[in-house]
């Protein structure tokens, strides 16, 4: 089954959700190539494992729509029945596009999927991730976001060895940007993160999990009720409506762990959660539970490392 998979360019490289997905293509020994989105130079996205064509378009100006046509061509002269887009605001938006332009629904948060003929057998998940259901997608063409995380990160040797096509169309500009500044290790990346909620308290006693998480060299995410509450942004915002995180050590610090939130990081290796009160869900997923209060225990962990 002749397969196309978006990626975008993150920090210069290509994205994480990209060669998560490039991991299910190569177990399923699918004939794809990738098209990377994005308004870098000369990224590292190409490799000797597949064609890669990079989309350039300008940082100024509102460009998806554009890519999407650029898309749909490449779609057309290929005949590729299978898109494969990570489920970012990027990939979103592109398989919409492209859901309209080739009369095909889209599928959502899909888990896994396989190939069964020509249909695809898609595992979704549904009810903040306690349960699962299955589609078979038999359409021509088949459209599917893959949730963050859902398939391991291919090891691959990038490089500067890739087709360029550059959007030059006469797209809506963009008058003025905010970057919001990255520090310290992502969530996304990093082997141990941890997560603040409602149990510390105080946005003032963050400082607490900053200085255990610079002992650690850990990211550092939070929890709806306290990104809501203004004590983070939402970019470190781990559960359904945030982020997916998989890391080798997830350290929950006063989080009750509501469905919404465990959707977030239940796949994590290994879970370590402190919270005072013994009901709390979050115990029921952790590896080690400590019942006890957070803001006490926290600094005698970190004067101990």
């Amino acid at each position: 089954m002749k397969t196309l998979i978006i990626g975008e360019v993150v920090d210069n490289k290509l994205s994480s959700g990209a060669l998560e997905i490039v991991t299910k293509a190569n177990d399923l020994g699918l004939d794809y190539e990738i098209v990377t989105v994005g308004s870098e130079e000369s990224p590292n996205i190409g490799s000797e494992s597949f064609k890669n064509t990079y989309i350039k378009c300008s940082e100024n100006k509102l460009s998806l729509g554009s890519v999407a046509d650029k898309l749909k061509n490449i779609i057309e002269e290929n005949t590729i029945s299978l898109v494969l887009a990570p489920s970012t605001y990027v990939g979103r938006d592109l398989i919409a596009f492209l859901s309209v332009d080739f009369k095909s629904s889209q599928v959502s948060n899909v888990i896994n999927f396989e190939i069964e003929g020509e249909s695809v057998i898609t595992s979704n998940s549904i009810n903040g991730g306690e349960s699962e259901y299955n589609s078979k997608i038999s359409s021509p063409n088949k459209f599917l976001l893959i949730r963050p995380k859902s398939f391991e990160e291919a090891a691959l040797d990038l490089n500067t060895n890739f087709e360029t096509v550059e959007i030059t169309s006469e797209d809506p500009e963009v008058f003025d940007i905010f970057i919001e500044e990255k520090t310290g290790p992502q969530l996304e990346d990093s082997k141990i993160v941890i997560s603040a909620g409602r149990g510390m308290v105080d946005s003032e006693n963050l400082s607490l999990v900053q200085d255990l998480a610079s002992k650690l060299n850990a990211a550092i995410g939070g929890t709806r009720a306290i990104v809501d509450a203004g004590w983070m942004p939402y970019s470190q915002q781990v559960g359904q409506t945030g982020k997916t995180v998989k890391p080798d050590v997830y350290i929950a610090l006063g989080i009750s762990g509501a469905t919404q939130h465990q959707v977030g990081m239940k796949d994590s290796k290994y879970i370590i959660a402190v919270n005072k009160d013994e009901e709390a869900p979050i115990f029921q997923i952790a590896d080690l539970g400590l019942v006890a209060d957070t803001l006490s225990i926290v600094p005698k962990i970190t004067e101990n490392l």
